[in-house]
């Protein structure tokens, strides 16, 4: 099975893998599975034998780095986001198997990560294919998004037109997500933007919007403060096996949420890795 080939790598803090320190209180419903100093994973059980894994990372105390597979092919004038349609380069990156990127990280990083997601939405089912939507990876943006269900002048979906995509951005102390703009590529256009995915507000996915709602595998995003001072600090990942996005945001939201949710690549592809679980 191939995978999907932009990833989130949370990476436990040098010398400090072994402190177990609980950063934030999950409802009573969510049963702990891991806890180190700057992140967390919870279990809950849902109905129907269904189950939803939360991770929760402090950015502050947690480094997260992005992997994408090598670049096949440079493409021609498929960005069709950033800054504008059709003006720049949209690269293949290499898919690759589950099997291939534990193998890389391993070697990157050996025992200090803590867990693993995918990102990225692709639609090419090939060897080497474009991604969705744009990425910044430490200071350059890799790919402008080949999607057609997003804001281009023909989507397959008139829907589409008139969606704003939505970036999270983040660094060593806080993330963030605002609308993207296709036109100027803002926030990724701005030097203080080293890291950025842009994806689909929740509610905007194809799922939700094409296919009723349907229940699937799916993994959202939003933020949280957690000390009172501006900005929001927590990363909190919501990861179902068999639930509506309207019931994986409502997680999001009892958990104290206040903000945008997106969701990042789901579906029969839907990737969660915990070093201990």
């Amino acid at each position: 099975m191939n995978i999907v080939i932009n990833l989130l790598l949370f990476l436990l803090p040098i010398l400090s893998s072994l402190l177990i320190a609980q950063t934030f209180n999950p409802l009573s419903s969510y049963q702990p599975l891991q806890a180190i100093k700057g992140a967390a994973l919870y279990k809950k059980q849902l109905t129907n034998g269904n189950e939803a894994y939360l991770q929760v990372i402090d950015l502050a105390q947690m480094h997260i780095d992005q992997i994408t597979g090598e670049v096949d092919n440079m493409g021609l004038n498929e960005g069709k986001y950033y800054k504008g349609e059709g003006k720049y380069y949209s690269p293949f990156f290499k898919t690759k198997l589950f099997s291939e990127v534990t193998d890389e990280y391993k070697k990157l990083y050996a025992n200090n990560v803590f867990s693993m997601i995918n990102c990225s939405f692709f639609e090419q089912y090939q060897s080497s294919t474009q991604l969705s939507f744009p990425i910044k990876l430490n200071g350059v943006v890799i790919s402008g998004g080949t999607s057609p269900y997003g804001p281009i002048k023909q989507p397959k979906e008139k829907y589409y037109s008139n969606i704003h995509l939505k970036a999270l951005v983040w660094n060593s102390k806080q993330a963030y997500i605002t609308d993207y703009d296709q036109v100027s590529g803002a926030p990724l256009n701005q030097k203080a933007v080293n890291n950025a995915i842009v994806t689909y507000r929740y509610s905007d996915h194809p799922a939700k919007v094409l296919a009723q709602n349907q229940a699937n595998k799916y993994q959202i995003i939003g933020t949280l403060d957690k000390d009172g001072v501006k900005g929001d600090e927590l990363l909190l990942i919501m990861t179902v096996n068999q639930a509506t996005l309207d019931e994986t945001a409502d997680l999001l939201r009892k958990l104290g949420v206040k903000g945008d949710i997106i969701t990042v690549d789901g579906g029969r592809s839907t990737y969660l890795f915990n070093s201990q679980n």
